[in-house]
């Protein structure tokens, strides 16, 4: 553990000592956990989250809690094929063996967690509920995120609704978005795991780490200079392939490490069905980051190297 800190200081060291670093981006995958209510009014007894994988890098240990977690499901599968027709790679995690009522009857165990290390993944591209392996209802509004570290450096979180629900014969037409927005910074790396990310996290306990999130400048650096309030919404700007830009803080350089995280949190929200009038409560997520390149990332930057490495957590 020593030497691995020790590489870590030298690495971040030699980031900061390259001036043509700083204005380099690095983009990071999430470790990204979904709570979701079931609104299908049937009881269902699977999650299904079909990710884009055209190079074949996302590639999870289902074994390992720190980067697949799932309740109330058991069990955990993967499956391989080209799942939204477009000729390239896709990987589905189907999470199963426990039963969901709907959330309009059970309120108290009408919803599920999933959960996934995005390391070397593409988009989201749909979630959806199953019984016995055949889909109910209609597609879930799930987010994807990707984390950018940008200049100084700053942290911005791209947020995208899965275009899969958009997509669905049986939506809507109704927009989505994001409110009850909170951002964390400076988290030590071995404060929050994958199966941390849920309701039961109690966020008073990270207060001395909280941020207020601002509208970003997506492509551009800085900040909008307006707050994200937490009665915002922020709707996904379908059909155009977008994302919102999250803004969360300058990072100072010592925090400017793999050794030290961050963390959006926020709930999806969108008119209900049944009544337009009123908005419906989809689920909540959490996705967690780190705030600096891999220091093998920052040594090849330091002789002129460019690669970008992902780092696994360490428990």
């Amino acid at each position: 553990m020593k030497a691995t800190r020790a590489i870590l200081v030298v690495g971040a060291l030699l980031f900061l000592a390259v001036p043509a670093a700083r204005g380099v981006v690095f983009w990071h995958d999430p470790y990204l956990n979904w709570h979701l209510n079931n609104y299908t009014c049937q009881v269902i007894n699977d999650l299904e989250i079909i990710v884009d994988n055209p190079n074949g890098l996302f590639n999870p240990n289902l074994n390992d809690p720190g980067q697949v977690w799932a309740a109330p499901f058991p069990n955990v599968q993967r499956f391989d094929g080209d799942f939204d027709g477009d000729g390239d790679s896709d990987t589905k995690i189907r999470y199963s063996g426990a039963n969901v009522p709907c959330f309009l009857v059970d309120p108290v165990n009408g919803w599920a967690h999933g959960g996934l290390f995005m390391s070397g993944s593409g988009r989201v591209l749909d979630a959806y509920w199953t019984f016995n392996n055949v889909k109910v209802g209609a597609s879930i509004p799930v987010t994807y995120e990707q984390t950018e570290i940008r200049g100084d450096p700053e942290v911005h979180m791209h947020l995208e609704i899965t275009p899969g629900f958009f997509e669905d014969p049986d939506y809507h037409g109704y927009e989505v978005g994001w409110t009850e927005m909170r951002t964390f910074v400076n988290l030590p790396e071995d404060l929050l795991g994958l199966e941390d990310l849920h309701t039961g996290l109690d966020l008073s306990l990270l207060a001395a780490f909280e941020v207020t999130p601002e509208y970003g400048q997506p492509g551009l650096p800085g900040t909008a200079g307006v707050p994200i309030l937490p009665g915002d919404v922020n709707y996904d700007d379908f059909p155009v392939d977008s994302f919102f830009d999250v803004y969360l803080d300058v990072i100072p350089p010592e925090f400017a490490s793999p050794e030290y995280e961050s963390l959006l949190v926020a709930t999806v929200i969108g008119p209900d069905p049944l009544d337009p009038n009123e908005n419906r409560v989809y689920g909540q997520f959490w996705n967690l980051n780190p705030q600096s390149p891999e220091p093998a990332t920052m040594f090849l930057l330091g002789v002129g190297g460019a690669a970008l490495l992902r780092r696994r957590r360490r428990k």
